[in-house]
């Protein structure tokens, strides 16, 4: 090396004007990669443990575990009476209301002449019975008379009969005897004819009394029967009136039902919504009020659309807000779901509690059917101001239903996953 080169190119060649580069490492760099470690790691676990979960808002009501059993009135009429108060508990068979059904035609009432008619009638039939009796009784005697006679004027037919017969024989051993002495000549012929003439004129007499006889054993034998078909036919005519009579009793419980009806509690419970007033006029089937039974546990009944029905399960959470008391205010309250129905169902065959609020489930959604949700609450009162304010049936809310939860990675990684299903 040092023989291709001189001696002065080589002595310049170490003579340098600037100095090696050396690189000093300061704090900030260790922090700055630290910190981009720690964001990557945070991102990395926010992406796996963190990211949104996908709710839906539906409608519904706080309704008891039981039901809420619907007083109806069967027919039209006035309060009269109301025995209850609101909230009031009651017994199987209390009287709860007390419907007038009479109706004032500006003289009289109605209903009350229609029970004097029907009482009146009912007054008719018994005399009607009881000359059915005291007839059946005269024509028993009577026919008991003729019996009495028939039977004197067969006993005299037949003792007149015997003694017609013994005619016939006498009458005929003479016609005998004079028709032997005829033959000898000692007794005419015209005498003979005489007594021929008896004897057919007797025997003529006798089968005249024979036929009376048989008419009259006829006669005997038709009043028999008469007399025997006397009690069976007074019986059926005297049912036939008493049936008359039942039926017209039956119409006078009715009127008198119709004039005055007493609602009673089917079971024990407590008296909720009453709806009307004394004197107020009623229409058949119109409810009067509602009746909790006891022992019953407030629960919310919830309607989703079939679009949000999906992922719910027994178990899913449901945050609710009651219209009562705001949310914004006094917080959501917490519910979970225990029962869901199995088959959709229309908004039109729910019977009780379902307003406009709660029908804006089906106008949502394009009047899709609903499920029914039955929501257990963690507490079925709200605190507010201090205090404890008890829900109470038919109270309207909105709920939040959520359905799944997924973090951002499954978000991210989702088409990846399609298609990998569909390879």
């Amino acid at each position: 090396m040092s023989k291709l080169f001189r001696k002065e190119a080589l002595d310049h060649q170490s003579q340098r004007y600037h100095g090696a580069i050396l690189l000093t490492r300061t704090w900030s760099y260790p922090v700055l990669s630290l910190f981009l470690f720690s964001l990557i790691v945070l991102i990395v676990l926010f992406s796996l443990f963190f990211g949104f979960t996908r709710k839906e808002t539906v409608s519904g009501m706080v309704v008891p575990d039981q039901g809420l059993y619907r007083l109806a009135t069967p027919q039209s009429g006035i309060v009269s009476v109301i025995h209850v108060k609101e909230g009031q508990e009651v017994q199987a068979g209390d009287a709860l209301f007390t419907l007038s059904g009479e109706r004032n035609n500006g003289r009289t009432d109605t209903q009350a002449s229609i029970k004097q008619s029907l009482q009146a009638r009912i007054a008719q039939y018994h005399q009607e019975l009881d000359q059915l009796q005291q007839q059946t009784k005269n024509k028993r005697m009577d026919m008991d008379g003729r019996h009495a006679k028939l039977q004197a004027s067969l006993q005299h037919l037949e003792n007149e009969l015997v003694l017609q017969r013994r005619r016939v024989q006498l009458v005929r051993e003479n016609a005998n005897r004079l028709a032997d002495l005829g033959k000898t000549g000692n007794v005419s012929k015209a005498a003979i004819n005489e007594k021929a003439a008896d004897v057919i004129e007797q025997e003529s007499r006798l089968a005249s009394i024979e036929l009376e006889q048989l008419a009259l054993q006829r006669e005997v034998a038709s009043l028999a029967a008469s007399r025997l078909d006397l009690p069976l036919q007074a019986e059926r005519d005297a049912s036939q009136l008493k049936r008359n009579i039942e039926e017209l009793r039956q119409q006078v419980t009715e009127s008198e039902s119709r004039r005055q009806l007493v609602i009673r509690a089917d079971q024990a419970g407590r008296v909720a919504g009453i709806v009307v007033n004394r004197g107020q006029s009623v229409f058949a089937d119109q409810r009067l009020a509602n009746l909790l039974p006891a022992g019953s546990k407030l629960e919310v009944e919830l309607y989703a659309p079939t679009r949000a029905a999906g992922f719910v399960h027994p178990g899913t959470e449901v945050m609710l807000r009651y219209d009562a008391f705001p949310y914004q205010k006094f917080g959501q309250f917490r519910g979970v779901v225990k029962e869901i129905s199995v088959a959709t169902i229309a908004l039109d065959d729910v019977q009780v509690g379902i307003n406009n609020s709660v029908r804006q489930v089906a106008s949502t959604g394009g009047g899709e059917p609903v499920y029914r949700l039955r929501v257990e609450l963690d507490s079925a009162q709200v605190k507010a101001f201090g205090r404890n304010y008890q829900l109470k049936p038919g109270m309207q809310l909105a709920a939040t239903l959520v359905l799944e939860h997924r973090t951002l990675a499954q978000w991210v990684l989702e088409p990846l996953y399609g298609m990998a299903s569909q390879l």
